[in-house]
């Protein structure tokens, strides 16, 4: 095996025209790169150099060997600067998974941000329920994930960095639309419509929480679709209850709810595996508590 700094003597001798100069650049005595290169002539058995007192010209075989050379430098050059951004977390590829919507909000914000800053990473996006997402987890397909709620999985670490408001959709022309603030108590007797699909499931817990007493409850419907598909259902005494949606449909407004001290939110956590050794995973998640003000725990 030829080792890399002897191609390397030979290339700066073939640049320079110069055994002399070529030393000057690696910080050596003549002698001693001139020695390497005829060290390395006697391992491939061909005479690189026609050498004279002006200085050194490569050889008609010395061209083509030293053409090659080059080009496995420049690989092994190569090489050594994607391993040393993949080290610092700057190239290489992030997996993440989430349920709900990348066109707005917090994680959107948080994913430009990350493409920004690191160009040279590979961003691979999963959107999965809440189950499946765990199960991404925990197979150590997916680097991290977004959803409601903590994990409460062994092994795997949840961190709360935002929250999204809480929305009601109304029919266009719903009296209920110019209230503000709109309040839980002001939707009791209507009948909410819930997306199935997660954070689903959360909503309606939270829809009970709100608005179940002594005997009652409210009335709820499920409907197996997307959040982004709910907002036909709102009119004659429906509601829908959503997140993450920025916009109003045509068929829908979309107004934040409110507990008596402000806006109800739903809190998003990223979580991920406490043994994932991603360099990339680890300046995402930095990134993530510069932006928020939070304390990682230990990576």
């Amino acid at each position: 095996m030829i080792e890399v700094h002897l191609l390397r003597y030979a290339l700066a001798a073939a640049d320079t025209g110069s055994f002399s100069k070529a030393a000057d650049r690696f910080g050596v005595k003549q002698s001693t790169l001139s020695k390497q290169v005829h060290y390395l002539e006697d391992r491939i058995g061909l005479a690189l150099f026609r050498r004279s007192t002006q200085g050194v010209i490569p050889t008609s075989p010395g061209e083509g060997f030293l053409r090659k050379a080059r080009n496995i430098v420049a690989d092994i050059d190569a090489l050594d600067q994607e391993c040393a951004a993949m080290a610092r977390g700057t190239a290489g590829l992030l997996r993440f998974g989430f349920h709900g919507s990348l066109g707005s909000g917090d994680l959107s914000a948080v994913v430009r941000e990350f493409r920004a800053a690191c160009p040279d990473v590979e961003l691979s996006a999963k959107e999965r329920s809440r189950t499946r997402l765990l199960r991404g987890l925990e197979r150590d397909q997916l680097d991290f994930a977004v959803m409601c709620g903590q994990a409460e999985r062994p092994g795997i670490t949840s961190l709360s960095f935002w929250s999204e408001k809480v929305m009601i959709g109304f029919a266009h022309g719903d009296p209920l639309c110019a209230r503000a603030p709109l309040y839980w108590t002001d939707l009791r007797g209507m009948t909410f419509v819930i997306s199935q699909v997660d954070p689903g499931p959360y909503l309606n817990d939270l829809v009970t929480s709100r608005l179940s007493g002594p005997g009652f409850g409210p009335s709820v419907r499920i409907q197996d679709v997307r959040r982004e598909n709910l907002l036909p259902f709102a009119g004659n005494g429906h509601v829908v209850v959503t997140t993450g949606i920025a916009r109003d449909g045509d068929d829908c407004v979309l107004c934040p709810v409110h507990d008596p001290f402000g806006p109800t939110y739903l809190e998003q956590a990223i979580h991920w595996r406490r043994d994932n050794q991603s360099a990339v995973l680890r300046r995402f998640l930095t990134m993530l508590a510069k932006r928020y003000g939070r304390t990682l725990p230990c990576l």
